[in-house]
């Protein structure tokens, strides 16, 4: 750790701080792409300062459109939180909440994720039906095609880590097939604290990983749970346009109108339902006790 006056220089995984701390980052990358990703710290806890001492965390992020690394540097003192990138467009952040033990442990124990999503959908379609002004129409129809597809983000998340982690079979095999996972190291808190502290680990490392990024999703849905989702390029054009809705204001980059309208998302909804139907199905073979995964 480089400590100048108050301020500490710190690089994750060097030392072990006492909380942990993670940041949802977006921006628009040079190229184009839209770049997210949820970045986990070791961090000590600043509410045991006496002084409102400046902690500066370091990690990097890659966009999958030109393979550009972009530093991201967080300054974060007790009161307040500050995330920079060089080069980065239109950045974005939201520091999560440091305890998210209680929202993990609902992911883990919850079976709702089918009808949370199927309620979406079925809002959706109801706000569709209600009758508005045409210059209304269009940002209407923007709001309910990003809910449609965090939607089945949040479903596809939700449901992989439910039914990993509480399987010992489908967490042996996700070690097996994730060398990032299988080589972490786990602290003696963790193992002490025995299976449940495991679950939460593998959950959280999860969460962070999958959650908004189809392209690990897919991939890990098949290697862990021999669930193939077909062809989904749909679904990817999808997430692109999605981001044009909210961050735009359903232009693309080029200033072009997405042509998200009605017809648009009732067309995603019977995608997305149909995608979900057919993931569920295969689930439940899952959830039978006597169900094992076949270990290599």
């Amino acid at each position: 750790m480089l400590q100048t006056g108050p301020t500490f220089a710190v690089r994750p995984g060097s030392l072990t701080y006492l909380i942990s701390m993670d940041i949802n980052v977006a921006f628009s990358c040079t190229c184009g792409a839209f770049v997210e990703q949820n970045l986990h710290f070791s961090t000590r806890d600043p509410s045991l300062d006496i002084r409102d001492v400046e902690e500066n965390l370091y990690d990097s992020i890659q966009c999958d459109g030109c393979s550009k690394d972009f530093e991201v540097r967080i300054r974060r003192k007790a009161t307040e939180t500050n995330v920079s990138i060089a080069g980065a467009v239109s950045l974005e952040f939201e520091v999560l909440k440091e305890d998210e033990d209680d929202e993990l442990q609902w992911v883990i124990e919850s079976s709702e994720q089918l009808d949370t999503y199927e309620d979406v959908a079925r809002y959706v379609y109801r706000l569709l039906k209600i009758p508005v002004s045409d210059d209304l129409e269009a940002t209407l129809c923007n709001m309910l095609y990003a809910q449609v597809v965090t939607a089945v983000e949040a479903y596809l998340s939700g449901t992989f880590i439910r039914t990993v982690v509480n399987s010992d079979a489908l967490i042996r095999k996700l070690v097996e097939t994730d060398p990032a996972l299988g080589d972490r190291q786990f602290s003696l808190k963790e193992i002490f604290g025995k299976l449940e502290g495991l679950k939460l680990s593998v959950a959280k490392y999860l969460q962070d990983l999958i959650f908004h990024d189809l392209k690990k999703v897919k991939p890990m849905y098949a290697s862990v749970l021999d669930i193939d989702f077909g062809d989904i390029g749909w679904l990817f054009r999808a997430v692109l346009i999605r981001h044009d809705c909210v961050h735009r204001n359903g232009v693309d980059k080029e200033g072009k109108p997405t042509g998200v309208d009605k017809e648009a998302v009732v067309e995603l909804i019977k995608k997305c339902t149909s995608l979900v139907a057919s993931i569920d199905e295969q689930i439940q073979f899952w959830m039978t006790e006597d169900s094992e995964p076949a270990l290599s």
